[in-house]
């Protein structure tokens, strides 16, 4: 019986290290966390918190883990991959700051059926500058060759983010309170939401990604595939006044804002007041949703929200707009009457 190798069952081994050392190359002229102890081989990431834990008296260390999902498969369809590392990154750090947590370190997962360099690197090169976006550091990862799971050119993108956030400090459900106003954040498009969807759409109307879309300036590809809005420079001053942060991501405005609320309240939101910008217009007229139904299943043009006391309110949005970001009241949180469901906080639109 003949031999097989594993480079001829699918996997080259050799190949990886080549496109990792390429990488390794590229972070020597990145800027280095002097906290971040391991470089590329080890096992596993050392990150040096001593610096960092005086800062804190009860420190809590949060942890979260999201993918890009089937943005990617757009992505790679219309061969513009090169700022999914943006959408990966955001979709975790942003979920540390609804606790309000800062991001210290972050880890990637690649898989795929067969290793292009021209597909890894790029990926590696836009998860590094997307982490030095949210001040954080990229510590390790893995990369998975996986022939017969994944056809040659398919792959999966997942990451993983760690930070910390002072115990009394933490956002959310104990610090929300009636009387609380909501701010609405604008993002910067789709974010990495609803791509099962709005592929179904580009399919449906043949669309060129490289043609000038119809309601913009700029290409559908760009249009369509605008990296997730990372919001940690923005909001992380602002965590001592704010009550809590939402993050739109699945499920819509609808599905994530009770997230953050008590029980037995409700957030009252005005659908006026949602920016539903252009490309939200567009997906619900191709896709023929209701209002309703898009509030449930899109970010509408409001990637984050923020609740506050009513005092604070117009500083946090003139803060926001010194970041080139877009925000306005929404919406406040107030008592339920609701006696069902164990009293579950839900939204009610004006």
């Amino acid at each position: 019986m003949s031999s097989i190798s594993y480079q001829q069952s699918g996997v080259d081994a050799n190949k990886a290290d080549e496109i990792i050392e390429s990488f390794s190359d590229y972070l020597k002229s990145r800027p280095r966390d002097p906290r971040v102890l391991s470089g590329i081989g080890p096992y596993a990431s050392c990150f040096a918190l001593k610096e960092t834990l005086h800062q804190y008296q009860d420190p809590l260390m949060v942890s979260c883990c999201d993918g890009v999902g089937t943005k990617a498969k757009l992505a790679l369809d219309w061969g513009m991959i090169e700022r999914l590392g943006e959408d990966l990154v955001a979709m975790n750090v942003n979920d540390l700051l609804c606790v309000g947590a800062t991001p210290l370190v972050f880890l990637d997962y690649y898989a795929c059926g067969k290793l292009q360099k021209n597909q890894l690197l790029p990926l590696l090169k836009s998860i590094q500058n997307a982490c030095e976006m949210a001040e954080c550091s990229l510590v390790g990862g893995e990369t998975a060759e996986m022939p017969g799971l994944y056809l040659d050119r398919d792959f999966d993108l997942a990451g993983f983010s760690v930070g910390l956030v002072e115990r009394n400090s933490v956002l959310g459900e104990a610090k929300v309170r009636p009387g609380n106003f909501l701010i609405g954040i604008e993002s910067s498009g789709l974010h990495s939401n609803g791509y099962s969807l709005v592929r179904k759409i580009v399919e449906r109307a043949a669309i060129d990604p490289r043609s000038k879309c119809s309601f913009s300036t700029e290409t559908w590809a760009e249009t369509l595939l605008k990296p997730t809005q990372i919001y940690v420079k923005a909001l992380k001053s602002h965590f001592n006044q704010l009550t809590g942060l939402a993050h739109i991501t699945g499920g819509g405005i609808t599905g994530n804002l009770p997230r953050i609320l008590p029980k037995r309240s409700q957030a009252k939101v005005s659908v006026s007041k949602i920016f539903f910008s252009p490309v939200f217009k567009w997906v619900q007229k191709q896709a023929n949703l209701s209002t309703l139904e898009m509030l449930e299943t899109f970010n509408c043009g409001v990637g984050m929200i923020a609740a506050c006391e009513s005092t604070y309110a117009e500083k946090l949005i003139h803060s926001l707009k010194e970041h080139s970001l877009k925000a306005q009241i929404i919406g406040q949180v107030e008592n339920s009457s609701k006696t069902h469901l164990n009293d579950e906080p839900s939204v009610l639109w004006d």
